[in-house]
């Protein structure tokens, strides 16, 4: 029994599937992991004069209370190292002492940290000091991973979202809809970490929280070849680490003000630069935690307040979000660590017009309105056992909320709506449809827009909350095999409430849910002179906990039946080959699944066929799956340059979509695995690699992206529900995000306090950059229509113009007096040619402007609108702002560092 209002049947039931998996993760302490947050170091210490290794030396982690001593080939590691710069010590009698700093640790990757000491009589009372360098080639790494660090993100240009950043590296495409695709995948197929907890909206399969960029130390995507630990995903994994306490104070403070041309309903064209209340206020703050004495406790703490009113109408957005994460060690080989984050949004949603071609651009106050919540709380632990083996545990809670409604009518549930009735059987018979959404109203007919009180009427309200218990064993059994076994258990609760008065017969649900997913992995990771090799098998496990109609046309003539549990085995291989110290090769290859999104599973579920076109879900839906094979080269083609060349194919198979199950009678639309693809395509990196003043990267990607249907939506309402084209494809065609090249050029230009220019005899300050990124997509795919909707060609055969647009950032510091206290002045400029990209055009045109069609009008002149009048009206529903992309952007700011 499963009650909406979270009754005492579905509330006992989850405390006592949590408190029997609390118990059998503490009394088992095995192998059931949140994604991992560390890395690791190792390298080897020699005679700098003879080269002979030097065995017994001790190496110290630096503020962590680690130490190791040299074996006898003189090489060392440490595991489990928290991602970000560190510094190491290593010392040994009758040699100098030397610390190395700025050593940057990567997620799940080997930093290689080699030493070279001299022989000394008498050492140095201070040490010898070294600035580490990161490694132009990853070893290591066997997959496709892009990686940004925290020094890097201050400086990127139009920065304000994970997205935005993710959007620059290589196989990424965002669609028209701003839907982000990584290699030919669909819109959430992409799975989101943050502080290794999963983040993800599983109604909709995207981020179902805000990940503020000033808050990280480090995010990546990998785009191929992810290792066992990671799943849920069948194109990518995107992992964000926040930044660690740091052991004295340090923080920043950060403010700006944003001006763009915003659009005129009226006039149907953009005005003039105007300051829009763009703005956005955030800080951050880190040091030892006061009052916790002897733990060596640290915290860091952030937070952002942004106003975005952007250049659309009724678009304006407020988020606030705050991070805490605090860190302690009760004792030497036990590491805590609490992370929470909270965000809240609320905004106006604007579209110009609707499926049915209707528009509020006159009536803005029509639009809906919509308020988003999340939070994660988690707490991580790190136990060392022993120098070699780690067990890592956690356990996190989750939430995502959603609502989306008439901004009159908010706080308004829709039963209660002005126009709401029902009949004595419950069965709606009011006018709420007719009142805001009747087509055949003159002014709608003859001018597209709505007048008056008209409203959207649509209600929607989602959450989605699950407590996730997960524990990691690692071991570096030796020098050449780290182990890692590993598993998670996650409880979900759901609830989707949902209504929309478009006809007489509304359409709606409410439901509440409560599946059980559940994972392990066993991974080994083995590092030899000539080979890296990846080798893990994954097992994932999903149980929809529901009953359903099996034959949903007859529900008098069957009975219901539980949907049975579904299980995936996913193995994975990733080879690396160093070719020399300047090359390596790769190889991966791997299965990977994807649960489906739980829209999908447990829609309509009381198979409700009284609306008009009914859609069905299928909790018996199995996860969708794809087989990847990638191979990669990397090579420096000097000191400071490295060039990365990839080649992949993906077979995708089982993908959700939609299928009319009633072909005799009226359409009845059911989920199910039908759907098909296949991607082919390699990327391209020249990067310049920062050793002075400058540095950049030119990314280029090739990418064919096929299949039937590039949506599992896409079936229901382009053909099912379309009375022009309804023939369902059934051979491969370009998908909507075949987005055939793109290319990404990162230009950074820097320099220090203490550089000294001169310009026409001018002398120039130093400590100041200039940042630019310039972006280049050809067209996207489109299917022609004539002016009645019907096909005149092949699916997907016409292309809309290629893309391109340049972001600037320019900031100038000044330092108050010391190298850590310092303002920064800062420029950003987004769309910097202020470039008119066309996002989308009309099928019959090929226009963005033109629908080709005309307004209708009086030629008598006796009704209530004239020829002019029509002409006008027919020009503003045509000229589409969001079929174009956003216009220049500026924003001006300034940091207080310390």
């Amino acid at each position: 029994m499963i009650t909406f209002d979270g009754g005492s049947v579905l509330k006992v039931k989850k405390q006592f599937s949590i408190l029997v998996a609390i118990i059998l993760f503490v009394a088992l302490a095995a192998q059931i992991s949140f994604g991992s947050t560390t890395g690791k170091i190792a390298g080897i210490v020699e005679d700098a004069k003879s080269g002979m290794p030097i065995p017994g030396a001790t190496i110290q982690l630096d503020g962590y209370g680690n130490a190791t001593q040299t074996d006898i080939d003189g090489e060392y590691f440490f595991i489990n190292v928290p991602a970000g710069t560190h510094i190491i010590l290593v010392s040994i009698i009758g040699f100098q002492s030397v610390q190395k700093e700025n050593v940057r640790v990567l997620l799940d990757l080997t930093t290689p940290i080699d030493f070279e000491l001299d022989q000394v009589d008498i050492p140095l009372k201070r040490r010898v000091e070294v600035i580490a360098q990161r490694e132009p080639i990853q070893k290591d790494l066997t997959a496709t991973r892009t990686t940004i660090t925290s020094d890097q993100i201050s400086f990127i240009p139009n920065s304000l979202s994970v997205q935005n950043i993710i959007s620059n590296m290589a196989g990424t495409v965002v669609d028209d809809n701003s839907n982000l695709h990584i290699r030919g995948g669909r819109t959430g197929t992409v799975s989101y970490f943050f502080d290794g907890f999963s983040v993800q909206d599983p109604f909709f399969g995207n981020v179902g929280m805000r990940i503020v960029p000033e808050a990280l130390e480090e995010i990546n995507l990998t785009s191929g070849g992810f290792p066992a630990e990671y799943g849920e995903a069948l194109s990518g994994i995107v992992n964000a680490v926040a930044k660690e306490g740091t052991r004295s104070y340090h923080g920043k403070l950060r403010f700006y003000e944003g001006a763009t041309y915003p659009y005129n309903v009226y006039r149907g064209d953009w005005r003039g630069l105007t300051r829009t209340g763009n703005n956005g206020l955030s800080y951050n703050l880190s040091g030892p935690t006061p009052f916790i004495k002897g733990f060596k406790s640290t915290f860091f703490v952030a937070g952002e307040y942004l106003l975005n009113n952007g250049f659309l109408p009724h678009n304006d957005q407020t988020q606030y979000s705050q991070l805490v994460k605090l860190s302690m060690q009760p004792s030497p080989n036990l590491k805590l660590t609490l992370v929470g984050n909270y965000n809240t949004s609320e905004g106006e949603s604007y579209v110009h017009r609707d499926v049915n071609t209707r528009s509020y651009d006159f009536n803005l106050d029509g639009l809906p309105v919509y308020k988003r919540k999340s939070y994660l709380y988690g707490l991580k632990g790190s136990y060392q056992h022993s120098q070699k083996t780690i067990l890592d545990f956690s356990y996190n809670h989750f939430y995502t909320e959603r609502k989306f409604a008439p901004e009159h009518l908010f706080d308004v549930y829709w039963d209660q709506w002005p126009g709401y009735s029902e009949d004595a059987n419950g069965v709606y018979n009011g006018t709420i449809h007719e009142d805001n959404y009747d087509m055949l109203v003159q002014e709608y007919f003859l001018t597209g827009f709505t007048t008056g009180d008209d409203f959207d009427p649509r209600y929607q309200k989602s959450s989605t909350d699950y407590d996730a218990i997960s524990m990691t064993y690692t071991s570096q059994i030796d020098k050449h095999n780290q182990l890692r076994i590993g598993g998670e258990y996650r409880l979900y609760d759901l609830f989707w409430d949902q209504k929309q008065f478009y006809n007489y017969e509304p359409y709606g649900e409410k439901y509440s849910q409560a599946p059980v997913y559940a994972m392990t992995y066993f991974q080994n990771k083995m590092e030899f002179k000539d080979f890296i090799i990846n080798a893990g098998l994954r097992y994932d496990y999903l149980n929809s906990e529901v009953a359903y109609w099996p034959d949903v046309i007859d529900t008098a003539g069957t009975s219901k039946r539980r949907a049975s549990a579904k299980t995936q085995i996913s193995p994975r291989l990733g080879i690396s080959h160093p070719i020399s110290d300047r090359s390596i090769i790769r190889f991966n290859y791997g299965y990977f699944f994807q649960i489906p999104n739980f829209a999908d599973m447990y829609t309509n579920l009381e198979a409700n066929l009284n609306s008009g076109l009914p859609l069905v879900g299928n909790p018996d839906l199995k996860a969708e799956k794809t087989i990847a094979y990638e191979l990669g080269l990397n090579h420096l083609l000097s000191d400071d340059i490295r060039l990365a060349v990839t080649a992949y194919y993906k077979d995708i198979s089982n993908l959700i979509s939609t299928r009319d199950i009633n072909p005799d009678g009226n359409p009845v639309t059911q989920f199910v695995n039908e759907d098909y693809g296949s991607v082919t395509g390699f990327d391209v990196t020249i990067e310049k690699i920062a050793r002075g003043n400058f540095s950049g990267s030119l990314v280029y990607s090739y990418m064919i992206a096929e299949g039937n249907l590039s949506d599992s939506r896409e079936g229901y309402y382009n053909y099912i529900a379309n009375t022009t084209d309804t023939t369902m494809p059934v051979q491969a065609y370009p998908l909507a995000f075949d987005q055939r090249h793109t290319a990404s050029l990162n230009i950074s230009y820097r320099v220090p306090r203490d550089w000294k220019g001169n310009l026409f005899g001018m002398d120039i300050p130093g400590a100041w950059g200039l940042d630019m990124i310039g972006r280049y997509g050809s067209g996207l795919p489109y299917t022609v229509t004539d002016d009645q909707g019907y096909r005149t060609g092949g699916l997907n055969e016409a292309r809309l113009p290629a893309k391109y647009t340049v972001d600037m950032r320019f900031n100038k510091d000044v330092f108050v007096n010391r190298d850590n206290l310092f303002f920064s002045f800062f420029v950003e400029i987004e769309n910097l040619f202020n470039r008119k990209n066309i996002t989308d055009v009309y099928s019959n045109t090929g226009r963005a402007n033109d629908d080709g069609r005309r307004a209708g009008f009086d030629p008598d002149g006796d009704g209530p609108y004239t020829e002019d009048d029509a002409n006008r009206y027919y020009s503003l529903m045509a000229n589409d702002p969001q079929n174009f992309s956003a216009p220049r952007t500026f924003r001006v700011g300034l940091e207080f560092n310390f």
